[in-house]
């Protein structure tokens, strides 16, 4: 029995001096993946600590550039427009448009008025009754209402009516009445006429 107890002693002894380079072995492996993992994670905060340093210099930027629009908008702009400055100017616009309906009224009192006084007789653009019988012409009072061209539109109907196929044109009227401007002729005025036979 003692054999025995020899032997399981050498034999154990012998495993764990089997076991010992085993061991060692396994630990070795550890210690490599225990470093290439601190290796590894060194890395990584290296990385985080230059993300850390971008990151607070361009929160350093953009703190620097809201104090400088802060200080940009706490000066007033001379063309910006305030809430006083609109009231201001709505307000002449209701005056300016109270004036022009004021002035609008007036205007039209004016005109009702000018109406009015205007007599109320036709304008008379007939020729005379009796049709030219001179061989030069003839001499025609200006009536209310009558244009140099309704004048000669009138004698020219009765030379139609009376069959003759000249008429009496603008500029023999202008040519005959060398002081006549046709956009101003007054009543009572006397223009000749020329006849055009």
């Amino acid at each position: 029995m003692k054999f025995l107890v020899r032997f399981t002693l050498a034999l154990g002894m012998a495993g764990i001096a089997a076991i010992t380079p085993l061991q060692a072995q396994a630990n070795s492996l550890e210690t490599r993946a225990l470093r290439e993992n601190v290796n590894r994670l060194q890395s990584q905060l290296d990385d985080l600590t230059l993300s850390y340093s971008a990151l607070k210099k361009e929160l350093d930027s953009l703190r620097s550039e809201l104090r400088k629009v802060r200080a940009q908008s706490s000066q007033k702009d001379p063309s910006a427009a305030t809430r006083g400055d609109i009231e201001n100017l709505a307000k002449t616009i209701r005056e300016v448009d109270r004036k022009r309906s004021a002035d609008k009224e007036l205007i039209l009192k004016e005109m009702k008025s000018l109406v009015r006084n205007i007599p109320k007789s036709r304008p008379n653009t007939s020729p005379p009754a009796t049709p030219p019988r001179s061989q030069k012409g003839f001499e025609h009072s200006v009536q209310s209402g009558e244009t140099i061209s309704a004048i000669i539109a009138a004698y020219n109907e009765v030379l139609k009516n009376q069959g003759t196929k000249k008429r009496i044109t603008l500029k023999s009227v202008l040519t005959a009445n060398p002081k006549l401007n046709p956009r101003s002729i007054q009543i009572g005025q006397v223009l000749f006429i020329p006849d055009p036979r």
